[in-house]
This record gives C-alpha cells, structure tokens and sequence, in this order.
C-alpha cells in the first residue's frame, strides 16, 4: 500500500506539471531541460551503482541484525557521497572543458541536485526493511511541494533553470524529511566503514551497476543523441512522449519493488513458492501492460493533445511508437529483476541490458537523423522487443522459463 500511494504520487505529480511545463515553456526549452536530464541521469547512475538493489537484497536477507544493519547503512551512504562528490568534479571538468556546453554549466549543476538527492534518500534501507511507509510520506510531501514551486516560480520560457532546480530538489528534501526518522525509529549507531567495507559495497555492486546502468542508458541515450542530432525542438517532442510512457510504467512499480526484496526472502526457503509468484506477476502485469499499450496506441492523439497542449502535435505519433514500452519495460523487469537476479544471474542481466543498450544507440543513430524523434521512439521500442527475446532466451537456457506452468530450477 506504501508503494501503492507513492507510485500514484509519481503518477499524479507530472500530470499537472507536464502539461503544465510542456505550455510554459514550449519544446524548445522543454526539450534544453529535458536533454540536461538525461546528461545528468549518467552522473545520477554512478552515484546510485545499482545499491537500490544490491543494498536492499543484504538487508532483505539479515533478518534482524541491528549491528549487519547498521553496518550496511553507513557503508553504503558514505560510498555514494563519495561517488556524487567525484560525479560533481567530473561534470563541472566536462562542462568546462566542451565549449558548446559551456552556456549551460548553470542549468546542469541545478539538475544535479538530483543526484545529491539520489546520494542522500536511502530508497534501498526502506525497501529491503519493508517499512516503506515512512519514505512514502516524505517523498510524498516532497512532491505536493513541487506543484506550488513550479506554479508560482516558473511562468515563461525563461525560467527553465528554475524549473531544472525545483524538480532536481525533490529527492533532497525527502531526505531532509527522512532524517530524524533514520536518528529516532531506526535506531542506527554510526558504523565508520573501512576501505575494505566500501570496496565490498563496491565489488558486490558491480553487475547491478552496469545492468542499471544498461537500462537507464537504454532510454536516455536516444535523448542525447536527438539533441545532438535533430535539435532541441525534437528532443521536447520525444521527451513530452516518454514521460508520459514513464508515468504509466510507473503503475506497475509498487508491485515490482514490492517483489523484490519478498522473492529474495522466499527464494530462500522454498524455490518453487518463489517461481510460482513470479509466474503469476508476470501474467497479472503481462495482461494489465498489454492493455494498457494498445489504449495508448489508439488514444494518442485525444491523450496528447489534453496533456501536452497544440504545439506538441508530432508528438502523437512518437507516443504511437512508445506505446509497446508500456508493456515491454514491466515485463523485462519481472524477466531480468525479479527472475533473473533473484536466482544469482547477476552478471548474465547486465550483458543482456548492455547488449540492448548498444543496439538502442546503434538504431537511434540510425534512426533519429532522418526522422527525428519518430525515428528515436521507433528504436527504443526495437530494443526493447530484443531485450525480451534474450531474456527470454537466457531463461530457457538456465531451465527458468517462468512462463511456463511447471518450471525445473537449476540456476544457481
């Protein structure tokens, strides 16, 4: 229910600031502040190195060790500080040293307070304890108050950067929020980690970073790319479309972060229970996505036009192209995260999500030069489509194939 009610705030939120956005600031700037987003996002990754998952597994699995627990909170918070402060000093030597980023050194560094925000807001502590309620409170709050701040401080094209600043904050005040409820109903002692601790943190990391990385790269690369090749104008057709794919997918993420950390947990008392939940998401999700993909399809324009406003009319038919997203991203989740990962295939997921990532880039370079941001959504959904089939793949080779209604487990 927690993730339910957070989910539906990151749902409801970008309804009213989408539009919102989308008209004030036209495609044109909407696009400039959406293509900052997606250099950023490659900063926010190395910061979050794949402890979203990795962090929440350990705790799922410690039962209640309170020294374990602390031990893994500290280590795996000082670690991502270090990342974010090594990702500022990174980008502000990139900004500096590309001349024709240069003029938006300003707006880059207010979009990395998103990454200060991922560094600081412990997503993983909450999930992997099952205690989400406390997180979905003050993400929540945080969110309602970026409705106002948008609405009051950002009313022309000239208040990007403002409005770059205020969605970038978000995850910074949740954590604000979140800080004396980790002090007073935690309970976590200071634990100082060694190099040793943050090299593990580091190590056992590793193919969740690059799979999480894979995938984020998947659809932020088609952004860069558009921006570099068609314009910013085709950027805010494409990226008016995607957030709109993004906010339906992101109705099926309480059940997948809620499944998470459970199937690990249930995995390791009896591998049937954990396969037979699993076979039944996939089809629950499988059904809810698949009809939710062919209703955009076909209400593209009506959905467009209401929440984008007229000058966004190319983006009906990048919304068309998008459509499948819906169903492929919830299921190559259940495919990779919560199958795959769940049964210790680590490092064949992150192969999968790389190989997808470069023929994501392959088709975007191919694609979005002659038509632009058509052509950019016609690759993502290419790619997708590939990432099923290897997963699908991969998991009939490892006798995985969950699918199907009886299932031999040999992963390891």
């Amino acid at each position: 229910m927690a993730l339910s009610i957070l989910q539906i705030m990151n749902y409801a939120v970008p309804l009213v600031t989408v539009p919102y956005l989308t008209r004030v600031l036209g495609p044109e700037r909407f696009g400039l502040l959406a293509f900052a987003q997606a250099i950023i996002l490659y900063f926010d990754l190395i910061t979050d190195y794949g402890f979203n998952l990795s962090a929440t597994r350990k705790i799922a699995s410690i039962g209640g060790s309170r020294i374990e627990l602390s031990r893994i909170f500290w280590s795996t918070i000082i670690t991502k500080t270090l990342l974010m402060l090594l990702c500022a000093a990174v980008l502000n030597l990139f900004l500096e040293a590309v001349p024709v980023l240069r003029p938006y050194t300003l707006l880059c560094d207010a979009t990395f307070l998103t990454v200060v925000g991922s560094a600081l807001l412990p997503v993983w502590l909450f999930q992997g304890l099952e205690r989400m309620q406390f997180l979905t409170i003050a993400y929540s709050v945080a969110r309602l108050l970026s409705i106002p701040a948008l609405l009051f401080l950002v009313q022309g094209s000239e208040d990007y950067i403002r409005a770059a600043a205020i969605q970038g904050s978000v995850p910074v005040a949740g954590a604000l929020i979140l800080g004396p409820v980790i002090w007073k109903k935690l309970d976590l002692p200071f634990y100082r980690p060694s190099a040793s601790d943050i090299l593990d943190s580091l190590r056992e990391g590793w193919h969740l970073f690059v799979s999480n990385t894979a995938m984020v790269l998947f659809g932020s690369t088609s952004v860069v790319l558009l921006g570099l090749m068609a314009g910013n104008g085709q950027v805010g057709y494409y990226s008016a479309a995607d957030k709109l794919i993004k906010a339906g997918s992101s109705l099926m993420s309480p059940i997948t972060q809620a499944l998470y950390p459970h199937l690990n947990s249930l995995r390791a008392s009896s591998e049937y229970s954990a396969l037979r939940l699993i076979r039944k998401t996939l089809v629950l999700i499988g059904v809810l996505t698949f009809s939710a993909s062919l209703a955009t399809f076909a209400l593209a324009g009506p959905i467009a036009h209401l929440l984008l406003g007229s000058r966004f009319g190319p983006s009906v038919t990048v919304l068309r192209f998008l459509a499948p997203v819906l169903f492929l991203t919830t299921v190559n989740n259940v495919l990779g995260t919560q199958t795959m990962m769940v049964f210790g295939l680590d490092a064949l997921v992150s192969r999968i999500t790389l190989r997808s990532a470069v023929a994501n880039a392959v088709l975007a370079l191919l694609l979005a030069g002659r038509w632009g941001a058509v052509g950019a959504a016609a690759a993502t959904a290419t790619s997708g489509v590939l990432m099923m089939l290897q997963m699908m793949t991969a998991l009939r080779r490892a006798k995985l194939p969950v699918w199907q209604a009886e299932t031999t487990v040999c992963a390891s």
